[in-house]
């Protein structure tokens, strides 16, 4: 399977910024600009000095919230941009749509905030006594405020929004990816720890509380990346919810190839024969994906049951005793033989 090449960078979505609330974000403007100092010449007749205070403090104001409503938008990444595989999974945790939708409202906000400030700058400017350009002054603040309040369903949905999308973990979709499947306790991450080159990390995944492990190799100065999915890809196709189906497709987009461990033992707490219906229901989920199936714990599993699993699964399956590291190279060799193909085509 060739994967859809995109040229990016990693995500890391922790890095978004809090999202201020309305209030808070009056409050800094506000203290901003009493802040504000204007170096004025004693001679200067009262007037020019009021229109002169009063201007620079609407001013400020106007900067201060412009510049923290372009900060907010331009912390999200810009959704066109993103692989599919991010995309979907914001889709599915937000809605692509209507993130687009608010972020292009506090975008277009800061043109209606600016708008505010010029027509109360050019009355400062206009005003006849130090007390009307203090008006005016309060007045577009008074405007402002309502305004940047109206926001605040925005800010709200926008906060809630950062705090799912941080559970995304970074992980680049351009690397040569091998997810590895399988039911809990057969040797997934036993496996990834073995094939890693460094300390696999640990990073969130959206819809289960357990967390990914990340593993990298290098392989002629490139590198291919390995995932372990405790939570996603360890239980029945058919006894998830829609959100959990659509997190699993999303992996369409990432995975290049799949090795789907067994445990023939049942050690794990799962049957042989549950471990082979998760395996159909893979290959119907993910056709298109290449699957390698590693039948492991072949030293504490009993023979006939390791026969029975290579009737299941094929001749071919390879036998494996990951945590001392015995057909885990001939496992991993096959999966980067896809890495190669892609190589050559």
């Amino acid at each position: 399977m060739v994967k859809e090449v995109l040229k990016m960078t990693v995500i890391d979505f922790s890095k978004i910024p809090e999202i201020p609330t309305a209030a808070q974000l009056i409050d800094v403007a506000f203290r901003r600009a009493s802040k504000v100092s204007v170096g004025l010449k004693e001679k200067l007749p009262p007037i020019v000095k009021a229109r002169r205070r009063e201007e620079a403090r609407v001013r400020t104001v106007m900067q201060v919230i412009r510049d923290r409503l372009k900060k907010i938008v331009d912390s999200f990444p810009f959704i066109r941009d993103l692989h599919p595989f991010y995309r979907d999974l914001i889709d599915l945790l937000v809605g692509v749509d209507t993130l687009r939708k608010y972020l292009g409202a506090i975008n277009k906000a800061t043109e209606v905030v600016e708008k505010i400030a010029r027509e109360h700058i050019l009355r400062i400017r206009l005003s006849a006594t130090p007390r009307e350009a203090a008006f005016e002054r309060r007045a577009a603040y008074g405007r402002i405020a309502s305004f940047v309040k109206e926001l605040d369903d925005k800010f709200e949905f926008l906060r809630s929004a950062r705090e799912k999308m941080m559970r995304i973990p970074s992980i680049d979709p351009s690397f040569f990816t091998i997810v590895v499947t399988g039911y809990p306790n057969v040797g997934k991450s036993t496996f990834v720890k073995q094939v890693s080159s460094a300390k696999p990390e640990i990073a969130p995944y959206p819809f289960t509380t357990k967390n990914i492990i990340v593993g990298h190799i290098e392989l002629n100065e490139e590198r291919c990346q390995i995932l372990d999915l405790p939570g996603v890809l360890d239980r029945p196709i058919s006894k998830r919810n829609k959100a959990e189906m659509q997190a699993i497709l999303a992996l369409r987009h990432l995975a290049n190839v799949m090795i789907f461990i067994v445990d023939p033992s049942a050690s794990c707490g799962y049957t042989l024969d549950e471990q082979v219906a998760l395996f159909k229901e893979f290959c119907e989920a993910f056709k298109e994906i290449p699957k390698i199936v590693a039948i492991n714990k072949i030293d504490i599993s009993p023979p006939d049951k390791v026969k029975e699993a290579k009737k299941y699964f094929g001749e071919d399956a390879i036998e494996m005793v990951a945590i001392e590291g015995i057909g885990v190279k001939e496992a991993l060799d096959r999966a980067l033989s896809y890495y190669f193909k892609e190589k050559t085509t």
